[in-house]
């Protein structure tokens, strides 16, 4: 019987880690979760894997934040390059503003969607 309907991921982090810390094995824990919040809530892998990273010391249930790389062809030069391009041409191509520019397909599409 699945009690709960919604949850979020840091919600059964932290019941996953109250239950290790009351010392509670990672298959018991899977199915406690499963039986409050449903069999689609978390694998019992990845409950073991909570497990052995609250046993490594982290106590942080929170995703930890990634560094991003930073845009550096979205520039205002870029921009205006790019706007330029297009007036004298009506017809260049994705690719060709790429090419001229020496940034990505990627990041050209998206500096001319967003003109």
């Amino acid at each position: 019987m699945c009690v709960l309907n919604s949850w979020s991921k840091v919600e059964v982090r932290a019941v996953i880690l109250y239950e290790w810390a009351r010392g509670v094995s990672g298959t018991e824990i899977h199915n406690r979760l499963v039986e409050v919040y449903g069999p689609c809530v978390m694998s019992k892998q990845m409950v073991r894997r909570w497990c052995r990273t609250f046993s490594d010391g982290r106590q942080q249930v929170e995703d930890i934040p990634r560094a991003r790389r930073t845009c550096t062809a979205t520039t205002d030069a870029n921009v205006e390059k790019v706007d330029d391009m297009i007036r004298a041409n009506r017809r260049i191509t994705i690719d060709e503003v790429a090419e001229e520019l020496g940034i990505s397909h990627e990041q050209a599409q998206n500096i001319i969607h967003d003109i």
